[in-house]
């Protein structure tokens, strides 16, 4: 296992601090070790996944750090354009090939959204 990953319990973010039909990157670091989470938001529902990208194992965040979200909709990866479903990761087109996206379970608790 990944010691980077944030333990059951941890604090990731606040719901209010997540933009409503969009996206936000937070990377982990714990020696050598990286983990990096997607949390998107979709009006009340929080969604979490790892950040890779299938195809190429690529974060999907562009250089500066933003999320790419298409029609309110889509997580695109910013470096090779393949796209996935915010509310469930799967691969709605672009070379992810079929390939979805790896879920992160969470919990919200008082507008807080914790790992599960």
């Amino acid at each position: 296992m990944n010691a980077a990953r944030p333990i059951s319990g941890a604090v990731l973010a606040r719901v209010a601090d997540l933009p409503d039909n969009g996206a936000i990157a937070l990377d982990f670091a714990r020696g050598e070790q990286r983990f990096s989470v997607l949390l998107a938001r979709r009006g009340d529902a929080v969604f979490a996944f790892e950040n890779v990208c299938p195809h190429a194992r690529y974060p999907l965040e562009r250089p500066d750090g933003r999320v790419v979200v298409q029609q309110e909709r889509y997580l695109v990866c910013s470096m090779h354009g393949a796209s996935f479903e915010m509310s469930s990761g799967a691969c709605a087109g672009g070379p992810c090939n079929g390939d979805g996206l790896t879920g992160v379970a969470i919990i919200v608790r008082d507008g807080v959204v914790l790992v599960a």
